[in-house]
């Protein structure tokens, strides 16, 4: 498990002193309705928001002023990403699971995947609905996986380590080859980590803003994308739950000057945002 880093891509910060405090509850959205007879009805948001609150004792000035500049949003807007170190795969839930809202060609189905190559296909399996699989023509067809909370690739900052395990049906095949991309701030390509097998693990270089996990089967078939791990600050391991990885912005914070200064107490909220605004 590695440290927590927050901010924008290319730029994260990474704070080293574990909070003394961090709750991370995803707000379900929850309503109950309870009828003259009892009768309890209950309603929610088809998908939680994640909120966390953070809060460090006596954080050293360096970690205490980057996080005063983020929540004052000096530089920008937002939104920040939070590489959370409880956090075992930034895939989304649907994506490490090989699954999606059925029917869906959006970022909530068909799109959350997509070939980098001339050959091959990603589709919704006509057997099980919600479940997709990437075909793969020849030895050359390959696949990348997008970040679902940006719809584009996963931001990163450099120096951060970032490991990728391919899904598991892919996993098992001699053939296999998998790698990490790396792009500037602007999307385009600076380099690429790769390794023979089903796991890569590799360090962000500098220039890079943005990652993306590939994997190219090395034979043709019809593969099952379940089992899919993408780990930061760790090694990623098969079959590991998606936690997502979606843009924040920062709703209240406190900072509190310290004994002995210059170290101050300091705490943030965020919550789960879907637009860029932050």
């Amino acid at each position: 498990m590695g440290n927590l880093w927050i901010g924008p891509p290319g730029s994260m910060t990474e704070i080293d002193q574990a909070a003394k405090s961090f709750d991370r509850t995803a707000d379900l959205g929850v309503s109950e309705f309870k009828s003259l007879g009892g009768r309890v009805t209950v309603t929610r948001n088809q998908a939680p928001v994640r909120r966390m609150k953070l809060a460090w004792d006596l954080l050293a000035p360096v970690h205490a002023r980057a996080l005063d500049r983020l929540a004052r949003r000096i530089g920008g807007p937002g939104p920040v990403f939070v590489v959370d170190p409880a956090a075992g795969n930034v895939l989304g839930a649907g994506q490490a699971a090989g699954l999606g809202v059925p029917g869906a060609t959006d970022i909530t189905g068909l799109a959350q995947w997509f070939r980098t190559g001339t050959t091959g296909s990603v589709a919704e399996s006509g057997t099980v609905p919600g479940t997709f699989v990437f075909t793969a023509a020849d030895a050359t067809s390959a696949l990348a996986w997008r970040c679902t909370g940006t719809a584009g690739n996963f931001p990163v900052t450099p120096g951060l380590t970032v490991s990728f395990h391919a899904p598991t049906a892919l996993a098992a095949l001699g053939t296999l080859g998998v790698g990490i991309d790396f792009k500037k701030a602007d999307g385009s390509y600076l380099s690429t980590t790769s390794a023979a097998g089903p796991l890569v693990s590799g360090t962000v270089p500098a220039g890079a803003a943005y990652a993306t996990p590939t994997a190219k089967p090395g034979t043709a078939g019809t593969y099952s994308l379940a089992g899919a791990c993408f780990t930061y600050g760790g090694t990623a391991e098969a079959g590991v739950p998606g936690d997502g990885l979606p843009p924040m912005a920062i709703t209240g914070y406190s900072d509190t000057p310290g004994r002995p200064l210059p170290y101050r107490s300091f705490s943030l909220d965020l919550v789960e945002v879907s637009g860029a605004a932050g």
